[in-house]
């Protein structure tokens, strides 16, 4: 749609029925209350119209770079709650460091229920605004109808788009593999002779690979031994809670492999408190190898993520796409190593 033909603010109202004034305060979320109803409906106009804030004005002064040295972040999910955990602390803090040290800046950084409101997808999804998008767990975005649309016309709309530790619909993702992690996990345990290991974690690839573990080893695989971090509740009150039921649940265990470091501090503690000892009645093994791992006594044997390193090659990898216009934009797998400590009962 060419410039002087694009979408206004007198189409809005027009369409939804309202003054312009009223659509200025749903925009602007005031200075004036608007009804319930009413909102909707200018909303609904904004959607059908595809309206944006006219900011062309604002971006000429800031140099006609903008958009294209302009990054947006997306998590999947329904909130910014996993800005409270350690680990995506660092992820998101290296991702902003990446972004400055390459000449780029971090426009928007929101969660995915953002995207449903037209105001918000009208202003940032869109090629004046940034030039490319990271993807930080799509597999949180829901799989229903109206969901997947919004995915496919992001898709449409921003062309440079990569996904940061797993992927969706075959975009290009940096990524470490999580089944190797929960493997390299469960083969340290298995090899200083635990067969009845707990899994405390998340089902995706860590708990295949602890599967695939038991399997290559002939261990049964038994239910009662996995239990998963509930969303709803911080990994540590989660992990802590599942490893209490799993004490009172009398089913015997001599590990425990947790998808997380916090999960795992949150398994020491219900231990603790059950007047059990890490490693001498249970042995311990975790993945990430947050700061505080080797801080904590027993100190933590943890598969180490490269959390920093996955941030540098997310927006290297998004500065070669923009630049050479890859057909097929290649994804990228970081290496994990486990850090032998105390909490395994090997050292």
């Amino acid at each position: 749609m060419a410039e002087e033909n694009r979408v206004n603010q007198n189409d809005v109202a027009k369409r939804a029925g309202v003054s312009r004034s009223v659509v200025s305060y749903v925009l602007n979320n005031g200075p004036r209350k608007v009804a319930k109803e009413t909102r909707q409906r200018v909303l609904r106009a904004i959607e059908e119209l595809g309206y944006r804030p006219n900011e062309h004005a604002q971006r000429l002064k800031q140099g006609q770079d903008f958009a294209s040295n302009s990054i947006g972040i997306l998590t999947g999910g329904e909130g910014y709650d996993i800005m409270e955990r350690p680990y995506y602390n660092i992820l998101l803090s290296e991702l902003y460091q990446q972004a400055y040290d390459h000449n780029q800046q971090i426009s928007f950084l929101a969660y995915w229920n953002a995207m449903k409101d037209p105001i918000f997808f009208n202003k940032h999804i869109h090629t004046q605004e940034i030039s490319s998008l990271i993807l930080i767990l799509p597999s949180y975005i829901p799989d229903d109808e109206d969901n997947q649309a919004l995915l496919t016309e992001t898709i449409e709309r921003i062309p440079n788009i990569i996904c940061l530790e797993e992927t969706v619909r075959n975009l290009p993702a940096v990524t470490f593999d999580r089944a190797q992690a929960a493997r390299t996990v469960m083969e340290h345990l298995i090899s200083l002779g635990h067969r009845k290991i707990a899994f405390i974690g998340i089902n995706d690839g860590r708990l295949t690979g602890y599967k695939h573990s038991l399997f290559e080893h002939h261990i049964p695989y038994k239910e009662e031994l996995v239990d998963f971090i509930s969303t709803a509740k911080s990994p540590y009150t989660s992990a802590y809670e599942i490893t209490m039921n799993l004490l009172d649940s009398g089913v015997e265990f001599s590990a425990i492999c947790t998808a997380t470091d916090e999960a795992a501090i949150g398994t020491i503690a219900a231990l603790t408190d059950r007047g059990l000892t890490v490693p001498d009645d249970i042995a311990l093994a975790s993945i990430d190898n947050l700061e505080v791992s080797g801080m904590i006594r027993p100190a933590l044997t943890t598969v180490d993520i490269p959390t920093r390193t996955l941030a540098k090659h997310t927006i290297q990898a998004l500065q070669t796409q923009k630049e050479y216009g890859m057909d097929s934009p290649v994804s990228m797998v970081v290496p994990t190593k486990l850090i032998v400590r105390e909490s395994c009962g090997s050292k």
